[in-house]
């Protein structure tokens, strides 16, 4: 019975937190349908000025530690890579983004015409999986092709996914929070 009761107490303390926190995720996910590409661009831009602030931060250290080009030469080329690329993501998200999503959309593509291939391996075989195979490696290139087209659409479409679980997410911890 204590045990409850100190459960209660517990969850009482926290009940706030747990409807701010559900409060928030709903909001977040909100946002983020309304416009999933501009969360894109801002999600790469946060991303880019932390590692500019981790380049500088193992650039300091690299120094104060002493003589940097013979104790931490490793330390240095990897914070002014972290800088130079975090301030590329920083200041144009949105072409990198682009860039990044077109390259994965060339992978893509390339790679359901090699299933397309294959599958005439398999049909050649006699294979049953020949079917399946070229169904399977022209719905992948179709995707390459999508994603070369419009590299903003996957890079949207998976924030999107994120905000719906951020609804869901907050919505269960606002129904938590309130139903005890």
């Amino acid at each position: 019975m204590a045990s409850q009761q100190r459960g209660q107490a517990v969850f009482s303390r926290r009940k706030p937190i747990i409807l701010l926190t559900g409060l928030v995720m709903v909001v977040l996910g909100v946002a983020i349908l309304i416009n999933p590409i501009t969360a894109v661009e801002m999600l790469v831009r946060i991303m880019g000025w932390i590692m500019v602030a981790y380049g500088v931060v193992t650039l300091v250290s690299a120094f104060v530690r002493g003589d940097p080009a013979h104790n931490a030469p490793s330390e240095l080329v990897l914070g002014i890579a972290a800088a130079a690329f975090g301030l590329v993501m920083g200041v144009f998200p949105g072409p990198l983004v682009k860039f990044a999503w077109t390259i994965i959309g060339i992978l893509v593509l390339l790679t359901g015409i090699l299933d397309v291939i294959e599958a005439g391996d398999f049909r050649r075989a006699g294979s049953p999986l020949a079917m399946p195979a070229t169904i399977s490696g022209i719905i992948t290139a179709l995707l390459g092709v999508i994603a070369i087209a419009s590299p903003m659409f996957p890079a949207g479409l998976g924030m999107v996914l994120g905000a719906l679980a951020l609804l869901v997410g907050g919505i269960s911890e606002i129904i938590f929070g309130l139903g005890a």
